[in-house]
């Protein structure tokens, strides 16, 4: 049985009465690792980078991303053994620097090119329409196509929803077979996984108006609804 949002954030707040000090904690120590990798690289970023900077700006940033990937999979790891009752601590968020953590790299490398192949179309068209053809049916072609791959891009990102909870839960499997599984989980189910993530939106705006110090209970919140959601989807919870 699909539950709805509602009953899903209900079961992420029962979940963290009394256990916010660990997933709190996990969050703002990957916010703290990832701010201080990056510094040094923000620091050297001038106002007026040359190309250089630019790509080494760019490189570091993406192995930053890949960093930051392995980490959130600690952090969803953390939250499905807190659903499911089982032991967690705040150490588990390494958990995956020392279990294949090339599977997640691979994994989020081809996630990235698939992405990338879905932009190029636009990519050229912009190319084309700045560099070579410079007119106004042109540029409204442009606009439309990237419209249409922004909403390609949003069902593809839906489609690997469940890529980092795959990857934890069958180590066994390739990156290949993992994005397979994610796509098969999530047919019939992206518009769901939208409307949960939209849902949050209010809250996230509120936010700001506590400088982001209410990140610390809304994300916590926000990562075991997906949680609630992923083991709905593999019916763990919501069963008929």
């Amino acid at each position: 049985m699909k539950l709805t949002a509602k009953e899903l954030k209900r079961q992420a707040r029962e979940s963290l009465i009394g256990r916010y000090g660990v997933p709190m904690a996990a969050f703002v120590l990957t916010e703290l690792i990832i701010l201080l990798i990056n510094l040094p690289f923000n620091l050297s970023f001038q106002s007026n980078p040359g190309t250089f900077q630019i790509i080494v700006f760019s490189l570091a940033s993406f192995i930053i991303s890949l960093l930051s990937a392995v980490l959130n999979c600690g952090q969803i790891y953390i939250h499905l053994n807190l659903s499911r009752k089982k032991g967690y601590n705040i150490t588990d968020l390494f958990y995956f620097f020392t279990r294949r953590p090339d599977r997640i790299i691979l994994t989020e490398l081809l996630v990235t090119c698939i992405f990338l192949i879905t932009l190029l179309p636009a990519a050229l068209c912009s190319f084309a329409a700045y560099f070579i053809i410079n007119t106004a049916p042109f540029y409204i072609l442009t606009f439309i196509v990237w419209i249409l791959t922004c909403a390609i891009l949003t069902v593809i990102s839906y489609q690997y929803h469940l890529v980092r909870y795959l990857l934890i839960e069958l180590p066994e499997e390739s990156p290949v077979g993992i994005l397979r599984k994610s796509r098969q989980l999530m047919s019939g189910n992206k518009g769901r996984a939208f409307y949960i993530s939209l849902s949050f939106i209010g809250m996230t705006i509120l936010s700001l108006f506590s400088f982001g110090i209410s990140l610390l209970w809304l994300t916590p919140y926000m990562t075991q609804t997906q949680v609630k959601f992923y083991q709905n989807i593999i019916s763990e919870i919501g069963k008929a």
